[in-house]
């Protein structure tokens, strides 16, 4: 059902039209991609910023952050349409991924009332923190964080964005791909209004909602280690090594925390923690990155050596990718089977979230093992460039993860830039066998 719905929604956005119908449909989207896992984290921050903001009209400042929220995606299409889709790599590079858990880890720790921020508790409840622009400005800000979470379908527009202005930019085509983010920013908002103007009126506090509150502080802080574990993937960390430096910083936080005077107030001590350790964390992790990519390098650099004739094929749990057009081709003409092509790149994060679903989704795997003939082309590789030219896959000027399902002859079947799309991937791979 949902599915169905994503590709009546990709389709509908593929389309230079825009009216009524489409404005909702968006909304609906949108509202759809807001119940993702990874956006739970914002609806406590969320509640408590808006607790802490009071007008004589209740809903005035949850109305005023939730088009603050929508007018954040408005922005995402139009430095889209500047750019050629530059932003959307941007928000892939594992640097913003590290920079994402960075501020989440300190918003957990201010959903646990361990560190007072000036738009977040409720001591800050002075004449700047009730601005109505305030609350804007923070709404914008939680479009921001939530903007990495929401899929294919933001791809999707800013794809016609980016086209739009290649070559000969239209202000008008500009402006209606523009209004298509703001309207799947309303969709997405939709919880966070709702958060925000009855949320206001939940239930006296008591000892329940402080152990409420630390149960949302550590889905925060959940949610700030997934992203800083994307982030060393891309740097070639394993999961233990980045769970290693997250504990590290925590204790790191947690020393200086504890070895100041106790009399001073709970937040300065947070903040002096926070300060302090993020210089030593910040420090621990460039030389980390350092020797880890010089390692890196000595081993691509030895690999080269190995395979300067040509690198056919590498292996990935018990699938083959093979790395050259020629044989591909040869292997599906031979066997019949379409070609999967998976494009990649070593800062792109949910690309190696594919590598590691194509082994972990039994249903996924069998079906790639089994049912098609998988190419791995790299955003180094010189095919790239091809294929980014062909007209077929726009997709590729927007970044990646990109996938595609080619007949033995090269005819396209599927597309797509969702890498958890697994099961439309598995049916056509069906239909073509």
């Amino acid at each position: 059902m949902i599915t169905e719905f994503q590709i009546f929604i990709e389709s509908q956005v593929s389309n230079g039209s825009f009216g009524p119908f489409l404005f909702f449909i968006l909304i609906f989207g949108g509202f759809l991609a807001s119940l993702l896992p990874c956006v739970y984290p914002l609806y406590p921050i969320t509640a408590g910023i808006l607790k802490s903001r009071t007008h004589r009209v209740k809903w005035l400042h949850p109305v005023v952050y939730y088009f603050g929220l929508a007018t954040m995606y408005l922005i995402f299409g139009l430095i889209a349409g500047i750019s050629g889709g530059v932003f959307n790599a941007i928000m892939r590079y594992p640097e913003t991924n590290l920079f994402l858990a960075y501020i989440l880890f300190v918003l957990g720790l201010s959903s646990a009332e361990l560190l007072h921020l000036p738009f977040f508790g409720s001591r800050s409840s002075n004449s700047n923190s009730n601005s109505l622009s305030g609350s804007f400005v923070l709404g914008m800000g939680a479009g921001l964080l939530s903007s990495p979470c929401v899929g294919p379908v933001v791809v999707s527009i800013l794809l016609q964005v980016a086209t739009s202005s290649e070559g000969n930019f239209g202000i008008f085509s500009l402006l209606a791909a523009s209004l298509k983010m703001f309207a799947f920013g309303l969709g997405v908002g939709i919880p966070f209004l709702a958060i925000g103007v009855f949320g206001l009126t939940l239930p006296k506090s008591g000892k329940w909602m402080r152990y409420v509150q630390w149960s949302l502080a550590l889905i925060i802080l959940y949610f700030s280690l997934t992203y800083l574990l994307k982030a060393g993937e891309s740097w070639g960390w394993t999961e233990v090594t980045s769970t290693k430096i997250y504990l590290l910083w925590i204790l790191l936080v947690w020393s200086v925390f504890s070895y100041q005077d106790s009399s001073d107030y709970l937040s300065i001590r947070m903040k002096k923690a926070l300060s302090v350790a993020t210089s030593i964390g910040l420090t621990i992790t460039i030389i980390i990155v350092i020797l880890n990519s010089n390692a890196n390098y000595q081993v691509d650099k030895q690999l080269q050596t190995l395979s300067s004739q040509k690198k056919q094929s590498e292996l990935s749990g018990n699938l083959e990718w093979f790395r050259d057009r020629e044989i591909v081709f040869q292997k599906a003409e031979k066997s019949g089977k379409p070609i999967f092509i998976d494009f990649y790149a070593d800062w792109c994060t949910n690309c190696k979230e594919f590598q590691k679903l194509s082994i972990s989704d039994l249903a996924l795997n069998r079906a790639l093992l089994e049912n098609a003939v998988l190419w791995k082309i790299e955003d180094t590789d010189p095919i790239f460039e091809e294929y980014a030219n062909d007209e077929r896959f726009p997709e590729l000027k927007i970044g990646l993860p990109f996938f595609v399902i080619l007949s033995p002859k090269g005819d396209l079947i599927f597309k797509t830039n969702d890498y958890l799309a697994t099961k439309r991937m598995i049916e056509q791979l069906s239909i073509v066998k």
